[in-house]
């Protein structure tokens, strides 16, 4: 959204769910940083899994570029501007049960185990009070050190305990000029073993989803994600809008981890956290560094800054291209200059980022960088059950549904609102919320938000559950 952009007369109430997004950081550092802060507290009980990060092994052969010189390749402690943590998800099938090994395949299978098909930098700016959550396409063609130019999920060759997550932090400093300070790696097991002990995720979808490679089988509608349909979720890659399917799963990665900071920002689960901790830990492997007690300290003393900011969502700006090497084709996406480096720059000098990777190419926004005000019309209920629908759809909301009078806009019935530049957003929205007309709003009037839903007592919002199988016509555009 723009900088310009005029909130309404007064306090808008976008401006506490812009506070709760934040909680929205921590929250999602409670899975995947922040709450390590906590296992100083049960160090005599509870171990952390660690990797050597010395294991790095350089190729000698020609033409490959040199080991990048300067600064430690894992900085360790943050500094008081930022911190940067690398996260890493690989596909390695060591954890799964041999049923489950069935399902997805066996390293064998896959080749090795030393591919990293998720890579995620979050970068923190406590006293900017903002987490943001940068994504890098697995077939981004980056220049690894050590090896020349390849995608940037070989860079984890060595896998956790070959020297790999060095290497693919050496990577990513030379690419954005941001210094990793610590690195977390979680394999599939892993993923599942989260998922499953934070007792589930609850997630809205608007059309079944099936895909043979990951052994996602789902129906439409609001229903509970077990680890394996979770883990099944943010890999799937081959569904019907997948105009390009790692770009789409960027996106539903995304989507995924905003619906997991909706679940932990509920009082229950907050309460819960403390005896979470310990499990949460076991299914991660971290850099020495960050299993450092004092360390773990320090870090949740610096993410409990970020609990009152925002937790944005973005992708590193890339196009598909593909290249011949040794007169075989390869599928690549490239860098869009100068947007990327623009993109780069802005986090490391804490400056706005505008719109800069917010949205990939031939692919619709994610949900979980669409911000959406549910305003009630006298709606009878139906406004709530609308915005849970869109929360636990992974979109970016305010927890209760705003008062229709705050909203100045004069509109008879229900109807989907959106500022200028925002029908994208809308259209994925209308995906969750249907049967509404889309409105074209001045910005002025939307409060900060991407799209307004207003819910009149006339409204009967038609169930997601049992839509059919989604075709090309469903696609948004």
């Amino acid at each position: 959204m723009a900088d310009e952009q005029k909130p309404l007369a007064g306090r808008h109430p976008h401006v506490r769910r812009v506070l709760l997004a934040g909680t929205a950081g921590l929250a999602a550092f409670v899975m995947l940083v922040g709450i390590l802060g906590g296992v100083a507290y049960f160090w005599t009980s509870h171990k952390i899994r660690t990797f050597d990060p010395a294991n790095l092994i350089v190729d000698p052969s020609p033409g490959a570029s040199p080991t990048a010189p300067g600064p430690p390749d894992i900085a360790g402690k943050c500094d008081t501007q930022s911190c940067n943590y690398l996260l890493l998800g690989s596909d390695s099938r060591a954890g799964l049960s041999k049923a489950e090994q069935i399902a997805f395949g066996t390293n064998a299978d896959i080749g090795g185990e030393n591919r990293s098909d998720t890579i995620m930098l979050i970068h923190t700016e406590p006293k900017q009070q903002k987490a943001i959550f940068l994504s890098f396409p697995r077939d981004l063609w980056v220049d690894i050190p050590g090896k020349g130019m390849g995608k940037i999920n070989s860079a984890f060759e060595g896998g956790i305990d070959g020297g790999g997550p060095v290497r693919v932090a050496r990577t990513i400093t030379n690419l954005t000029g941001l210094r990793v300070n610590h690195v977390l790696y979680v394999d599939l097991a892993g993923f599942q073993g989260l998922v499953d002990t934070l007792g589930g995720v609850d997630m809205c979808v608007p059309y079944p989803m099936v895909d043979p490679l990951t052994g996602l089988d789902i129906g439409s509608g609001c229903q509970h994600f077990d680890g394996a349909t979770a883990l099944a979720y943010v890999r799937t890659r081959h569904q019907v809008c997948d105009a390009i399917p790692d770009f789409a799963r960027i996106g539903r990665q995304q989507q995924f981890l905003r619906a997991v900071i909706s679940k932990l920002l509920s009082p229950s689960e907050l309460l819960r956290l403390p005896t979470l901790v310990p499990k949460l830990v076991e299914n991660f492997v971290v850099d020495p560094g960050l299993a450092n007690p004092a360390e773990l300290v320090y870090l949740a003393g610096q993410l409990n800054g970020v609990n009152t900011g925002a937790a944005d969502f973005r992708s590193v700006p890339t196009l598909p291209d593909g290249i011949y090497v040794n007169g075989q084709y390869l599928s690549i996406v490239r860098a869009i200059e100068p947007a990327a480096d623009q993109l780069f720059a802005a986090i490391r000098d804490g400056k706005p980022l505008g719109n800069l990777g917010k949205d990939l190419p031939q692919t619709p926004p994610s949900p979980a960088n669409i911000a959406v005000d549910v305003y009630d019309r006298d709606s009878l209920g139906k406004a709530a059950e609308i915005l849970q629908t869109l929360t636990q759809g992974g979109f970016l909301t305010d927890p209760l549904p705003l008062d229709f009078a705050t909203f100045g806009q004069k509109l008879k019935g229900s109807a989907i609102l959106f500022a200028p530049g925002e029908e994208a957003q809308a259209n994925v929205v209308a995906q969750y919320v249907r049967g509404l007309e889309l409105i074209a709003a001045p910005r002025s009037v939307m409060g900060g938000a991407d799209v307004a839903v207003v819910i009149g007592p006339n409204y009967e919002p038609p169930s997601l559950e049992g839509s059919p199988p989604q075709t090309s016509a469903d696609c948004p555009t």
